[in-house]
């Protein structure tokens, strides 16, 4: 995988992070991440933004099973992307959506360099 791909997908994992983080701290909570306390959030966000950042990684260092994996935690990320952002447009709550925005963006590209012929 190009160092590029890798890249713009450790960028979409800090956007991920920083936007679930942000809309965490300002109110904007899921049944999910409403029901714990906010030290045990954050704690659950780092680690599963430091478990896709360490795919990535395998993936960038050629490890056998890493690019597919990613592939699909990639896609189910995307999905999940899009159905934040949907709701942030209909609570009209820009600030958490934007970060989505750059995640879906970021992953977009990831997608797009991981999969293009070298």
């Amino acid at each position: 995988m190009p160092r590029s791909a890798a890249l713009a997908w450790w960028g979409a994992t800090a956007c991920w992070f920083l936007g679930t983080l942000a809309g965490r701290l300002t109110g904007h909570r899921s049944e999910v991440t409403g029901a714990v306390p906010l030290p045990v959030a954050v704690l659950v966000f780092a680690v599963c933004a430091g478990a896709f950042a360490l795919l990535v990684h395998a993936a960038r260092r050629g490890v056998k099973g890493a690019h597919p994996a990613l592939a699909v935690a990639g896609g189910l990320g995307v999905v999940d992307l899009v159905i934040q952002l949907v709701g942030d447009v209909v609570a009209r709550d820009f600030g958490h959506g934007g970060l989505f925005l750059a995640a879906l963006v970021c992953s977009g590209a990831g997608f797009r360099l991981m999969f293009r012929s070298r």
